[in-house]
């Protein structure tokens, strides 16, 4: 009976060791995995990432500045693609765009265009030439302080041919007849009293001098001398604005050196372009 209580006793026993041990198997593994999370090595790769972390947030922080300097507690901006005197600012001046230049020939070209052909029809006594003569004529008392004084003999008076020897002039009022008179007296070109009409008090009367051709060779070479003048000063004003760019670095230093070179091409032209009127001018002449 006792042996038998016994043997009930051991069984008993060898159940309750069995099943305590998977328990403490689980509770050792816990206790080494937790272990593990907190271990030396574990905890210097973790320090070892976050230091790799703050030098990347560094590196990130130094490339969004990348291109700027600070001065003086500001940030200054020397990206060259940027400033506001590089020659890539879409506002930047084209060197090789000559048109304010050719605008500025057109007034040129017509106004001694015009000298041309009145010395080629006419000479000195061209109804054009004649109508430019200038007049000084003496305001009333009455009249203000700005009052002009100075008009051109064509605002005083109409110009008309008569045959190939006389002009008349026919006055729009008997008040400018002395006026006129003094003019033509005064100036080189004409250098002669007109006549008063007998039949016409409002009408003067020029004699048409013939001039000799080597004068009115000379006088248009004077003429397109004038012209080439004028052109060599519209270039240069030009080439003033031109260096003015470059100074402020608003062109390249290679654009500026083709432009210099493409504007004497073009002066260039623009010179023989006149000689060959000249010449055509004189040929004409010569017939």
């Amino acid at each position: 009976m006792a042996l038998s209580i016994c043997v009930s006793c051991m069984r008993a026993s060898m159940r309750l060791l069995n099943n305590t041990r998977p328990l403490a198997a689980t509770a050792s593994r816990a206790v080494t995995a937790r272990s593990f999370n907190t271990s030396a090595l574990l905890m210097k790769k973790q320090k070892t990432r976050g230091k790799e972390h703050v030098e990347d947030s560094s590196d990130n922080d130094s490339r969004r500045h990348k291109g700027k300097h600070v001065t003086g507690g500001k940030q200054k901006n020397t990206d060259p693609s940027t400033a506001s005197n590089s020659p890539l600012d879409p506002n930047a001046p084209d060197p090789l765009d000559f048109t304010p230049l050719t605008d500025a020939f057109q007034p040129i070209d017509s106004h001694i265009k015009s000298l041309l052909q009145s010395l080629l029809h006419g000479g000195r006594f061209n109804p054009e030439t004649i109508g430019a003569l200038s007049v000084h004529v003496k305001p009333p008392h009455d009249s203000p302080p700005d009052t002009p004084t100075d008009f051109p003999l064509r605002e005083l008076a109409q110009i008309i041919p008569r045959g190939r020897t006389h002009i008349s002039l026919l006055l729009n009022d008997a008040s400018y007849a002395k006026p006129i008179m003094s003019a033509i007296q005064a100036s080189p070109d004409f250098n002669q009293q007109p006549q008063k009409s007998e039949d016409n008090d409002l009408e003067l009367i020029l004699r048409v001098e013939a001039e000799r051709k080597d004068e009115v060779v000379k006088r248009v070479k004077d003429v397109t001398q004038q012209w080439r003048d004028r052109v060599r000063q519209a270039r240069s004003k030009h080439e003033k604005t031109m260096k003015e760019w470059k100074k402020k670095k608003l062109v390249l230093p290679d654009d500026f050196q083709k432009a210099e070179r493409e504007l004497q091409k073009l002066q260039d032209k623009k010179m023989k372009d006149i000689d060959n009127e000249e010449a055509q001018v004189i040929k004409q002449l010569q017939r």
